[in-house]
């Protein structure tokens, strides 16, 4: 019998990262008790995401979200703002918005996880975190009902690895499959470095969504055969598993 497995990333892949970071914005706004105004909170967490992600990706080893906070409390102190907040409190402020948000996942997302588990393949998340828990993402997946149309969900605070790294593909792969050897094995992401690089780093099959064209104008592009493809849309996911599938069979 053939054993097939993918994994999806969630944030930017299945869910818009936009109204979550507002949420972010949100939450520390009113931490800072309205002394800043939001969009100028809004602009900061945008750039210290941007350079958490740049920190992330140099060390690859993962930091969790409080850390990342306190960091965030301490750069608006050294800009002359008085960020006296409790951070913990913060925290769970951050992590209850998100588990809530009214947010609808990409529809293409949402096809695909429907059509690759019709196909019998076991479906998973890997996911990284960043400034809030993984709880807060599962939570709200459950909320969404996209929960139910996965076989497991693998964070980065379960393995205490971040992609790109293969560890966290690796146990992805064994809680999904166990010991077997899956046929095909395909991670689906929107970051280039984490997740495109971080499949084909760990020896599986890669794709690359691509929704904003900036790698590919053309719909879908075969980066290296039997392994590697961007795509704009996830409508095409369901062409590059039965490549995959037929690559195998040869």
């Amino acid at each position: 019998m053939s054993v097939k497995a993918i994994t999806f990333d969630v944030w930017g892949t299945i869910l818009p990262v936009e109204p979550a970071i507002k949420v972010v914005a949100d939450v520390l706004t009113r931490a800072l008790g309205g002394r800043v105004p939001w969009s100028s909170v809004y602009s900061f967490v945008h750039e210290e995401r941007r350079s958490l992600k740049l920190a992330r990706r140099e060390r690859q080893e993962f930091v969790p979200p409080t850390y990342n906070l306190y960091r965030i409390k301490r750069k608006l102190k050294e800009r002359g703002i008085a960020a006296d907040f409790d951070v913990y409190e913060a925290q769970n402020e951050i992590d209850k918005a998100i588990g809530s948000l009214d947010v609808r996942p990409f529809q293409d997302a949402l096809d695909a996880l429907k059509a690759v588990k019709d196909d019998g393949y076991k479906v998973g998340v890997v996911s990284n975190i960043l400034l809030w828990r993984s709880g807060a993402t599962r939570e709200l997946l459950s909320k969404l009902d996209v929960a139910g149309l996965l076989d497991a969900q693998i964070y980065a605070d379960d393995v205490g690895s971040v992609k790109p790294s293969p560890r966290i593909f690796e146990m992805a792969l064994t809680v999904l499959v166990g010991d077997m050897m899956p046929d095909v094995y395909l991670h689906v992401g929107d970051d280039f470095y984490e997740d495109f690089m971080g499949a084909l780093m760990a020896d599986y099959g890669s794709v690359l969504v691509d929704r904003g064209g900036l790698y590919i104008k053309k719909e879908y592009h075969e980066a290296v055969p039997c392994r590697a493809y961007i795509i704009r849309d996830l409508k095409m996911l369901g062409v590059i598993t039965h490549q995959m599938e037929s690559c195998e069979a040869r």
